[in-house]
């Protein structure tokens, strides 16, 4: 009997004889794996039936039950969080895409009918990698372009912020600084704020 770090929705059967399931055991929860099932928390794989408390206390610092990162998530691996299917899993991705990409997990709850129960429920599951965020260049995309983001919205707005960038110097290329000259709304600067923006240069 063994004891080492593993992922109870990818270990395989002679992994799970080795940490000390038997043959019959391993292969329920693989079958249970294929039926579609999923452990999003060691709390599902302690309510396995073929888990025993005496094992699963044993093993619980042992599990590994990988983070979903929301900027780098296939449909498929966000169609399997809790609540989620399919709809919301393409609302997701296309959320993503319009944002260039997440900044912070509460932007889930932008997206339609994605209420605070919702994202309470998946919360703990998910991520944001410091990584794999990249950062939205506001300051270089052109206006037919930042129409395109959800806390810009309109071409007016796109357009006044190309101005502002055409007669300011980049010293003063900053959320507030759109705020203070009227380009942007309390709130969505306030929400602008809060995202991952290049760097003038950058």
């Amino acid at each position: 009997m063994e004891s080492f770090s593993f992922d109870p929705n990818t270990v395989s059967v002679d992994d799970l004889c080795r940490l000390g399931f038997s043959q019959k055991q391993a292969q329920s929860i693989v079958n249970y794996r294929a039926k579609g099932g999923t452990f999003h928390r060691k709390s599902d794989f302690a309510e396995s039936y073929v888990v025993s408390d005496s094992i699963f206390k044993r093993l619980e610092p042992y599990i590994n039950i990988p983070l979903v990162d929301l900027n780098v998530a296939d449909s498929a691996a966000l169609d399997a969080l809790p609540g989620i299917g399919g709809w919301f899993a393409l609302k997701i991705l296309e959320h993503r895409t319009a944002l260039g990409g997440y900044s912070y997990k509460e932007q889930l709850m932008d997206i339609y009918r994605f209420d605070q129960e919702k994202y309470d429920a998946l919360c703990d599951l998910v991520t944001i990698r410091q990584e794999n965020v990249k950062p939205y260049p506001l300051w270089t995309l052109p206006a037919d372009e930042l129409q395109k983001h959800p806390y810009i919205g309109n071409i007016e707005t796109a357009r006044a912020i190309v101005i502002f960038r055409e007669n300011n110097p980049k010293s003063l290329y900053t959320i507030k600084g759109l705020a203070d000259a009227g380009v942007l709304s309390s709130e969505s600067s306030a929400r602008l704020d809060k995202c991952f923006i290049a760097l003038p240069d950058q």
